[in-house]
């Protein structure tokens, strides 16, 4: 069966403790920021992704072919701008739920 934490042993507690990783260089909040660096370079890809079909659907001077691969990359630039902006929001939502080290 399942012990509750009062059940367990405090020696065994310290041994647990003992056994744990160390994680002393790397934080939560260095790992956020990290994180929104990453989230901001995608960002602007995505952004100059898009910047660059609408160009080219601008030059396609009508052809449909031209004008259905610049929409399909319009879109699906879109759509990683997207990813990214949820991205984003979960790991804000996640390092406050955390312990709060957004910066």
């Amino acid at each position: 069966m399942l012990k509750t934490l009062a059940e367990i042993p405090s020696e065994t507690v310290e041994i647990l403790k003992d056994n744990l990783p160390n994680t002393d260089g790397v934080t939560s909040g260095n790992l956020t920021t990290v994180l929104y660096w990453v989230y901001g370079i995608a960002g602007i890809v995505a952004v100059g992704v898009i910047v660059y079909a609408g160009t080219k659907y601008l030059l396609s001077q009508g052809q449909p072919e031209k004008t259905k691969q610049a929409s399909q990359i319009i879109a699906f630039a879109a759509v990683g701008l997207l990813v990214v902006m949820v991205a984003a929001v979960l790991t804000a939502f996640i390092s406050n739920a955390v312990g709060g080290a957004t910066e």
